[in-house]
């Protein structure tokens, strides 16, 4: 069975893996992320985005300013996109590390969905994991309901 860990920046800077493991790497943007050497994983991705949680009550409260207002978060479209990438690495069947700059929120959420969606073994707890990022993750209807209905009522607000 492959193997799921997530790590934190210092740590996966310096992982050498004994077997073919694909990385993904987690910063708030493209001026933090880890310096990693590529040639020691089977695929590096990069994803950017800051550890901060929201919910349906947040969104509301700031109703079509939120995606603006969130811009650095993970908000669905990009979780569609960290979903499918997650998905394709998961089809290859070899252990997958997760890292972000604590390793213990972001990180432990992608890791916790690649465990639950796709079978890996996940030996490590996740109490720290980020729920928004594990929920979006999931495609929490409540959570993407909420901010469809805030982003089209930003689309109907420009129009008028």
């Amino acid at each position: 069975m492959p193997t799921v860990r997530f790590m934190g920046r210092r740590d996966v800077e310096t992982h050498c893996p004994m077997a073919p493991t694909h990385l993904v790497s987690i910063s708030d943007g493209e001026d933090d992320q880890a310096q990693i050497v590529q040639s020691r994983w089977a695929s590096v991705a990069f994803e950017h985005f800051v550890d901060g949680e929201y919910d349906e009550t947040r969104m509301l409260m700031f109703g079509a300013k939120f995606p603006v207002s969130f811009q650095d978060y993970l908000l669905p479209p990009q979780a569609d996109s960290v979903r499918s990438l997650v998905d394709r690495l998961a089809a290859t069947g070899l252990d997958i590390v997760v890292n972000c700059q604590a390793g213990r929120s972001r990180s432990a959420a992608v890791a916790k969905y690649i465990s639950e969606r796709h079978g890996y073994d996940l030996k490590q707890e996740t109490p720290d994991a980020n729920q928004t990022v594990l929920r979006l993750l999931r495609r929490d209807s409540l959570l993407c309901s909420t901010y469809r209905d805030v982003t089209s009522a930003g689309s109907r607000d420009q129009k008028a």
